[in-house]
């Protein structure tokens, strides 16, 4: 079977026919809440028999570990934006902060599986705690952006790196969680510039300038 298409790659390890079964299972949640989550409405989602289901997945636990295994693909693509070269502090922030959004709104489908992670895996002790990790793991990235912020001069004085970082996943956050409630209501992208570019304005030393690159030593001849 041939897998289906997404911004993962060759790395994206299911076939259509499964990859239309999460994207339905995900759909449902998203518009009527886990407990939805039925193999019923999967089943007719997808528009597929209920037995069908069993044919790609273990019953609905089966199911619910794949779609945890989509959140930890996306968390873990998060991670390498966090940590691409050429940026420093804010603008590394910034970068990653813009791409995580982008892939929210190129991946509809799954974007309340991805903001709801808590109430979607709660009857799920082992996944509610690598959830946790996950979490905990991206926080450490958001910090460390802005600690390294401060680090470079890039704040205004008095600025603390766990506040602001917090300030700003909170303030997005909310504007997610209502993005995802009406996603052709606005632009989560636009609404996060503009998050960003208040808190940005806020905290940003007006005086700092990036370090001048060394001059590569003349060649000898």
């Amino acid at each position: 079977m041939s897998k289906e298409e997404t911004i993962f790659g060759d790395d994206w390890p299911y076939s259509k026919a499964k990859s239309s079964l999460l994207r339905s299972a995900a759909i449902v949640m998203r518009e009527e809440g886990p407990r939805a989550a039925t193999l019923k409405n999967i089943a007719a989602k997808a528009g597929v028999t209920e037995p069908a289901i069993f044919r790609h997945f273990d019953g609905v636990d089966g199911m619910f570990q794949s779609l945890f295994d989509v959140v930890e693909m996306f968390f873990d693509l998060f991670q390498l934006y966090y940590k691409e070269a050429g940026h420093v502090g804010l603008d590394r922030f910034e970068n990653a902060y813009f791409k995580i959004l982008a892939a929210l709104k190129e991946n509809v489908d799954f974007c309340y599986l991805l903001t709801q992670p808590d109430a979607i895996f709660r009857q799920y002790p082992k996944l509610r705690q690598r959830l946790a990790e996950l979490k905990a793991r991206d926080k450490d990235s958001v910090v460390a952006c802005i600690k390294e912020a401060k680090s470079k001069g890039q704040l205004v004085a008095g600025a603390d790196a766990e506040t602001v970082a917090m300030s700003v996943v909170g303030a997005t956050l909310l504007a997610i969680n209502s993005w995802v409630a009406d996603v052709g209501a606005s632009d989560i992208v636009k609404e996060g510039k503009r998050v960003w570019n208040g808190v940005r304005a806020l905290v940003s030393n007006p005086d700092w300038k990036p370090a001048a690159k060394a001059k590569a030593a003349p060649r000898k001849k």
